[in-house]
């Protein structure tokens, strides 16, 4: 799959909010907490610290994942994040 975006640079925060740059420059916040609350596999993630501490961009800026397998992909939180 071809992806429009790419992400250069995330930063998570203990509120569930991420910051996400793409690769065309273009800043945006993208907001976890509704998608955590649905508990599940997410349950985990609820701990501020641990969304933070455990967040990676994925190779060549494909997205974000978390140690649930809890992967996003760029062109998705592009769509979050302006939606």
């Amino acid at each position: 799959m071809v992806r429009l975006f790419d992400i250069v640079a995330a930063v998570a925060h203990p509120d569930h909010t991420i910051v996400v740059t793409w690769t065309d420059g273009v800043t945006g916040t993208v907001d976890f907490l509704p998608v955590i609350d649905r508990g599940g596999w997410f349950t985990p993630l609820r701990d501020g610290d641990y969304f933070v501490a455990t967040m990676v961009v994925l190779p060549d800026g494909a997205g974000l994942t978390w140690p649930e397998e809890v992967d996003y992909g760029a062109d998705f939180l592009r769509r979050e994040a302006f939606s």
